[in-house]
């Protein structure tokens, strides 16, 4: 017995190294090491050398478990985790090597962000022991194996940001001990299925931006300890399952950017842990996703006011989710959210008198958010009433460093009425910056009483179209140093303008046009260095025009037209540089017209009968252009019909476009390949083609898309037979691209349907889009409006039928709301229904 202790602490006593020969021929470590460099040779690109260490010497100290990326058991030295997490700019390239699969003894196999192509290997279903499998941010492809479901000590699964097809494997969730799956940002198509078993150790399931489709699966319920469920930017239809409410853990949820409708389920205030609900979004952090194809939610009803109640839900984003209905009255001291969106929707009602969100930091109620501040915005929605006193959480000032924070309230373009409440926002001057924005209600009241003056980081005051009166002389403002925009258009101001305008030197936009104020220009006006734009037209201003007005050598925009000036038009215009609009037109104005350095139009010179004729040869519309499209002349005694001109510049959206291509492949299936960047004349493939697939030889094949090879037509567009080669045969369809939105909107939709795999679908094989460069009617006519120029898009007779100020404003509030509505970007465009009620109000 004291022997066989004695040789223990012998042997004990040894170095190290009077065992590598022992070591190096043990076969799983010598498998190990030499597995390792298979799975090195396949690595084709090694920027950085990162491998550099990687490799195998008998004779040497260094041993594979040195290796970089690479951790062995303390006591079998056996591989159990490679991990090859490196910076971005150091990613390999290669395949995946199946001799990964011989490392028996791996726990973690983890390769997250680098070139990796191809499938994964199927031996890799040997790692019986794995418990991590990262692969995310690589380009693999084919199907996720189904031997996945075999790891039974599996925790994380992450293979998220690659190129896998086909279905996710049946019994993946809820299998094993996975408590984490991620698959986002894939091709996945097929249903989303869940395993017969409780999968009580799942706690995070990402789907998102894939092209799963079908109900989401109510046995989704068995999966109770879930706290993140992301399943947006798929092609999931039908309703949001009541089922989800008996997630008790739950604390993320987002459905957005998928095809469901229906109610939303009162049940989801029963997840009493939820912080985050996402139910629609228009916001593409990431426009290079080929997920990124648009929000087709359209929800009915109302959000339920159990969920807005929830006293744990801090972010509720929903804008133009189709959602109807009032806010509780309640929403006030008992909520608890942070950040609210539920812009372009059909909210109704008042809002809660006296709003106090304990923290709140984003109350939007149009869309968009900003990065740091207070927003609450309610614009086209269609609140009522008289406008509550908007409060700042105490939880927010606290933490607002020193005045770090914006505060923005934007309520333009509902139906509020009434007065404002004397200190609307009472912590108004607790923030970096404070604005407001009321244009287009029927808010009423002495402008006197009105106005924030006690703001004093007022950067924006915005109450244009409203019912205001009263003067606005006398107004103490000068001490607003911070006020840059000044918009009160198209109310009842009366009275002279006030003469402490002219203090405040950091005004930028001062807009009081379309009102009835009289009196005199300010001779100091010129102190206002940094004014831009100067709107006072269609007022009753009389005297001179003042000289100093272009010491702001910064301006773009004046108009003074319709009013009771006279004298001459300083010559001092000519002096600016940046000036693109000067309209004084309608004065009794006399003398010369000064020389502009750009282009003005002799239309912003005429109705003054002393000025000298306007040399001017631009004055029509330019020669190389065509004439704008004539209307009828509908005229109703000294009315204008006003919706002709809807019609006409909503028409002019279809020609935004030319023609696009789409080819679909009339036989079987191939493999999809990355969408390719648009070009001319190149045809974008989304599978394998012959070389002849060009533009040119699509052309030649359909006869120039003749008639004889025309084999259907239909809503949008026609489709051809065209034979590129022998026995390649395509069918080409030339789309009507004004059924859709834009160019944003069809390549979206052309990225899912190029990936989109299915037994009932042509699959397509390849589009072509020309942008063309012919006449643009919709970038002409926003060329015009950008230069001041907008009398120059309707026919003479329609703009001089009548020469009432209010009927022009008509007109003009028509065309701004055609170009809002060509705009490119989805998520700013208004909905068809928002376009209507807006026609409706200019009606009245």
């Amino acid at each position: 017995m004291g022997l066989f202790q004695f040789l223990i602490l012998s042997l004990s006593l040894l170095p190290f190294s009077f065992f590598e020969p022992l070591i190096a021929t043990s076969t799983p470590l010598l498998d190990d090491a030499l597995s390792l460099l298979s799975f090195k040779e396949s690595v084709t690109a090694d920027p950085f050398n990162i491998l550099a260490s990687w490799k195998w010497n008998q004779s040497s100290s260094d041993h594979h478990c040195s290796w970089y990326g690479v951790t062995c058991h303390p006591l079998s030295q056996r591989v159990i985790s490679l991990n090859l997490t490196v910076d971005s700019s150091a990613a390999l390239g290669g395949t995946l090597s199946a001799s990964v699969a011989n490392l028996t003894q791996l726990r973690v196999l983890s390769i997250p962000h680098h070139n990796f192509s191809g499938e994964i290997p199927t031996p890799i279903s040997k790692l019986l022991l794995l418990e991590v499998l990262e692969l995310q941010g690589n380009n693999f492809t084919g199907y996720i194996p189904t031997h996945v479901t075999r790891f039974r000590s599996l925790r994380l699964l992450n293979l998220s940001s690659n190129l896998f097809t086909g279905p996710i494997p049946a019994r993946l969730i809820g299998s094993g001990k996975l408590t984490e799956i991620d698959l986002s940002n894939n091709q996945l198509s097929g249903r989303v299925e869940v395993g017969s078993k409780s999968c009580e150790f799942l706690t995070h399931l990402k789907l998102s931006n894939n092209f799963l489709t079908e109900p989401i699966p109510t046995e989704i319920s068995k999966c109770w300890n879930l706290k993140t469920l992301l399943l947006d930017g798929n092609i999931l239809e039908g309703k949001i399952p009541a089922q989800i409410g008996k997630l008790s853990e739950l604390r993320v949820l987002d459905v957005s950017r998928n095809s469901l409708t229906e109610k939303i389920p009162k049940e989801l205030a029963n997840c009493l842990k939820l912080c985050v609900l996402v139910l629609t979004n228009l916001v593409d952090e990431d426009s290079s996703l080929d997920s990124a194809r648009g929000e087709f939610n359209a929800f009915v009803g109302a959000i339920p006011f159990e969920l807005l109640l929830l006293p744990t839900l801090e972010i509720l984003w929903a804008p133009r989710a189709n959602l109807a209905g009032r806010l509780p009255s309640t929403w006030t001291e008992s909520c608890s959210l942070r950040v609210v969106n539920l812009g372009q929707n059909y909210i109704t009602g008042v809002l809660p008198e006296g709003i106090k969100m304990s923290g709140i930091k984003y109350l939007v109620f149009f869309q968009g958010l900003v990065t740091m501040g207070v927003v609450i915005l309610a614009y086209w929605n269609r609140f009522v009433g008289a406008l509550p006193l908007f409060f700042v959480g105490d939880e927010l000032l606290a933490t607002s460093n020193d005045h770090n924070f914006s505060y923005r309230l934007l309520l333009s373009n509902n139906k509020f009425n009434g007065s404002l409440p004397i200190g609307m926002v009472p912590q108004c001057n607790s923030f970096k910056g404070f604005s407001i924005n009321l244009n287009a209600n029927k808010i009423s009241g002495e402008i006197s009483h009105a106005f924030p003056v006690d703001c004093l980081r007022l950067t924006d005051f915005e109450a244009a179209y409203n019912q205001f009166g009263g003067s606005f002389s006398g107004l103490a403002i000068s001490h607003l140093v911070m006020l840059q925009r000044l918009d009160l258009r198209g109310n009842a101001l009366s009275g002279p303008l006030p003469h402490e305008l002219v203090n405040v030197k950091s005004l930028k936009w001062v807009l009081l046009g379309r009102n009835n104020m009289t009196g005199e220009i300010p001779s100091q006006i010129g102190h206002l260095t940094s004014l831009v734009v100067l709107d006072l037209s269609q007022n009753a201003l009389t005297g001179f025009i003042p000289p100093s007005l272009t010491k702001a050598s910064g301006l773009e925009t004046v108009l003074l037209d319709h009013n009771k000036l006279y004298g001459k038009i300083p010559s001092s215009f000519s002096t600016l540089v940046s000036l693109t609009q000067l309209d004084v037109s309608f004065n009794n104005l006399s003398g010369n017209i000064p020389h502009l350095q750009r282009i003005n139009g002799c239309d912003a010179f005429k109705g003054n009968k002393y000025l000298q004729s306007c040399p001017d040869p631009h004055s029509a519309s330019p020669a190389n252009l065509p004439v704008p499209l004539d209307v009828h002349k509908w005229r109703s005694r000294k009315k204008i019909k006003t919706l002709i001109i809807a019609a006409v510049t909503c028409a002019s959206v279809v020609l935004c476009l030319l023609a696009v291509i789409i080819l679909f492949f009339a036989f079987g299936r191939k493999k999809l390949t990355r969408l390719s960047s648009l070009r001319r004349k190149v045809v974008v493939t989304f599978a394998d083609s012959p070389s002849e697939l060009n533009y040119d030889n699509v052309v030649r094949a359909t006869g120039n898309f003749s008639i004889q090879n025309l084999i259907g037509t239909g809503g949008f567009g026609s489709t051809y037979k065209a034979e590129l080669v022998p026995g390649f045969l395509v069918a080409v369809k030339r789309l009507s691209i004004g059924r859709f939105q834009g160019v944003q909107q069809f390549e979206a939709e052309i990225r899912t349907l190029g990936r989109i795999r299915h037994k009932n679908l042509v699959t397509l094989i390849g589009y072509y889009v020309d942008y063309g460069n012919g006449f643009n009617i919709v970038a002409w006519a926003k060329l015009l409006i950008k230069e001041g120029r907008c009398s120059e898009l309707f026919c003479p007779q329609l703009w001089e039928v009548d020469t009432e100020p209010e009927e022009k404003e008509k007109l003009l509030e028509l065309l701004r709301l055609a170009s809002i509505c060509t705009v490119e970007s989805l998520s700013v465009r208004p909905s068809m229904k928002q376009v209507l009620d807006k026609l409706k109000q200019l009606r009245t």
